[in-house]
């Protein structure tokens, strides 16, 4: 909720995509800076304990803004600190989360856990811009920051009874350059994870600059306001539940090399066909089935990801996950951002979208015999993994 009225609040100040994409060079350089720190944090440090600390910093972030825009003192610089705060808090957040996950489920419901997590996560972006849409006309802008700060400490909450096993304390740390480089050394020896982790990138800097340049298509290309943008941004939240439910009702689903590659042409299709639409209908049907190929498709590379990972690793590698899908998102929407500016909005996302097929074309489709053969051999003996 606060990220649409964010976005709007922002556009609607400045009447320029270009800012857009400044914001979005914020959040990339803020992510990119501070993910692996999360990641490491979730392997020293008690990790409900951070998580609690991390949303009572948002909570403050988003009554500033809520304040701010009540006394109509709301200023583009502000909006770009309080983000840039938020966002810091956010790249801690991400890797102590799903860091949390196998420590409350077994392995074998795994799979099913992170497509339920997905279905609250991403019902929370069906509901948010939904209630945008609904309630912007009566509580205002400011009332989505305020509905934000009730819904942190509901989260606040909730995590006061979450029980998990402590760290041991009397386990010795290395210094923090000495666990990166091990982290990152454990990465290169596990070429499961290398290679998730490099589509992982192409695909959020690609395939998800959408989401920044979403107020634009309504405003210029659509003629909605905030309640239309609303709207609009929930679609995806909607195709997202779908998705999810599917991936939990089915259960163990592998993320075989050409299953990976059907599911990224259909999302790369329907992405090439909201951009080119402008009508209403047609492109909230779009970002549905955006919204849910991209959660089956995610869901199936973070799955792979924590079944291959080693516990002692979990949290730095989840930080490198999370740069990729994080960090290198917002780099996606910068760019997204300032080709938009002299091109168009469409011409933006269309150009992204060619990328995307031809990189996961090549990445997909073309591989050494060697390597399909050992890709066979595994699959024929080895199937924790789900990898391929």
């Amino acid at each position: 909720m606060q990220s649409v009225a964010q976005g709007w609040l922002l556009f609607d100040l400045t009447s320029s995509p270009l800012y857009l994409g400044l914001f979005s060079a914020l959040r990339m350089v803020l992510l990119v800076m501070f993910f692996v720190l999360g990641g490491l944090m979730a392997d020293r440090l008690d990790r409900r304990k951070v998580m609690l600390w991390i949303q009572s910093i948002s909570a403050l972030t988003a009554l500033g803004m809520a304040v701010l825009v009540s006394l109509k003192m709301i200023q583009i610089w502000h909006i770009f600190v309080l983000g840039a705060i938020t966002s810091t808090a956010w790249a801690f957040e991400q890797p102590v989360r799903q860091a949390l996950i196998p420590m409350l489920v077994s392995r074998e419901d795994l799979v099913n856990a992170l497509a339920l997590n997905a279905v609250i996560w991403n019902g929370a972006g069906l509901l948010g811009p939904s209630l945008v849409g609904v309630s912007v006309g009566w509580i205002g802008i400011d009332g989505c920051f305020y509905v934000n700060v009730a819904s942190y400490l509901s989260i606040i909450a909730a995590l006061f009874f979450i029980r998990i096993p402590r760290p041991d304390p009397t386990i010795p740390h290395a210094s923090i350059l000495r666990s990166l480089r091990d982290g990152l050394r454990y990465v290169r020896t596990e070429s499961a994870i290398v290679t998730f982790l490099i589509v992982s990138a192409v695909y959020n800097i690609f395939g998800k600059s959408y989401i920044t340049l979403l107020p634009v298509f309504a405003k210029e290309i659509l003629g909605l306001g905030a309640s239309g943008l609303g709207f609009l941004a929930a679609a995806p939240g909607l195709g997202t539940i779908i998705g999810s439910l599917g991936l939990a009702t089915l259960g163990r689903v592998e993320a075989r090399r050409r299953r990976m590659l059907t599911i990224l042409a259909a999302f790369s299709a329907a992405l090439f066909a909201f951009a080119a639409s402008s009508h209403f209908n047609l492109t909230f049907i779009c970002l549905v089935i955006v919204g849910a190929l991209s959660t089956v498709f995610e869901t199936l590379m973070q799955t792979s990801i924590q079944l291959q990972v080693a516990e002692a690793f979990r949290g730095r590698v989840l930080g490198f996950y999370g740069l990729t899908t994080g960090g290198l998102r917002e780099l996606g929407g910068m760019q997204a951002g300032f080709l938009a500016e002299w091109t168009g909005a469409p011409v933006a996302i269309e150009a992204g979208v060619i990328i995307l097929v031809v990189v996961g074309f090549l990445f997909f489709s073309v591989r050494p015999r060697r390597q399909a053969s050992k890709e066979r051999a595994a699959a024929a003996t080895d199937s924790k993994t789900g990898y391929f």
